[in-house]
């Protein structure tokens, strides 16, 4: 299978904050299905908390900027929705949308408008679909991943829209029973209490038909502000790097709102390329609870 370089800005926009760099296949670290020989973790399962902190109808947007000496500038926006699935009261659907702004567009002539949705189980957030539809200056590119929950497999596939006669690459692998991706990932994060500090809830996460183990853990409780406003926040480390998802070394922070609703209201990424940070600008809360469908038939493990 062929992956398709992008450049480092297009990355750090489209993804940094659902704890992810897409990128071309040296910067992964070895998961599953690859030539890896250390055995994967076992799977576990979590005890999610209903209603879940967030509603339908919810609608975060963040400003981006990206900083290396002796460059600061703003770079995009990201909108993040959660939605009800069309025809489904089973399922919920996050959809995040990454556009280009400011210095990208104007300075560098990138423009990306990427659109990340991902469709997961009401009940435990497991994914049953992640879908990337890519379109970075005249690239084009659309990415479906299918998860098969009974034989934990999941069906990646790649291809270009703009060649309708492009079957594209398709790849099976095995995966978890239960797994997220790199949009779910920080919902699922919003779902932990995260009481103590130092202590981390590892979970399984795919990208492009490979699994990975990530964690969060909190660093600790702080009083924070952005764009005027002040935040009581727990500030939380996102354990991507060094191997774990990403091979090169880096530090993602995300400060969530210490309340019932997790809202994550600032993210700073750092790595050897800048620093990107991401501001929340916008919020709608939603209109509507998010509660279980069914009664649970066994007891499912709750971390911390």
């Amino acid at each position: 299978m062929t992956t398709r370089s992008r450049g480092f800005a297009g990355r750090l926009l489209s993804v940094a904050l659902t704890l992810a760099v897409v990128s071309t296949a040296p910067v992964f670290a070895r998961s599953e299905g690859s030539d890896a020989t250390t055995k994967a973790p076992k799977s576990r399962s979590f005890g999610l908390r209903h209603p879940l902190p967030f509603r339908y109808g919810e609608r975060l947007t963040y400003d981006v900027k990206f900083s290396r000496f002796p460059i600061s500038a703003n770079v995009g926006e990201l909108t993040f929705v959660v939605g009800a699935a069309n025809g489904s009261d089973e399922h919920i659907k996050f959809e995040v949308n990454a556009v280009s702004r400011g210095a990208l567009a104007s300075l560098f002539g990138v423009k990306i408008n990427d659109t990340f949705t991902t469709l997961a189980d009401r009940n435990d957030l497991f994914i049953y679909s992640s879908i990337k539809v890519l379109h970075e200056n005249d690239v084009r590119s659309f990415e479906e991943a299918l998860f098969d929950r009974n034989a934990a497999k999941v069906r990646f596939n790649v291809r270009n829209p703009a060649a309708p006669s492009d079957v594209g690459t398709s790849i099976e692998q095995p995966t978890r029973p239960w797994v997220q991706d790199v949009v779910s990932a920080l919902y699922f994060a919003r779902t932990r209490k995260l009481k103590n500090a130092g202590r981390e809830v590892r979970f399984p996460i795919s990208d492009r038909g490979q699994t990975y183990d990530v964690g969060v853990a909190l660093i600790g409780k702080e009083k924070i502000e952005v764009e005027g406003r002040k935040y009581d926040t727990l500030r939380v480390d996102a354990r991507i790097f060094g191997g774990r998802f990403v091979r090169r070394d880096g530090e993602l922070h995300i400060w969530f709102t210490d309340d019932s609703k997790r809202i994550p209201v600032k993210a700073v990424m750092k790595s050897p390329k800048g620093t990107a940070t991401f501001v929340l600008t916008s919020v709608v809360e939603g209109d509507r609870e998010i509660t279980e469908t069914k009664k649970r038939q066994s007891a499912i493990e709750v971390d911390e």
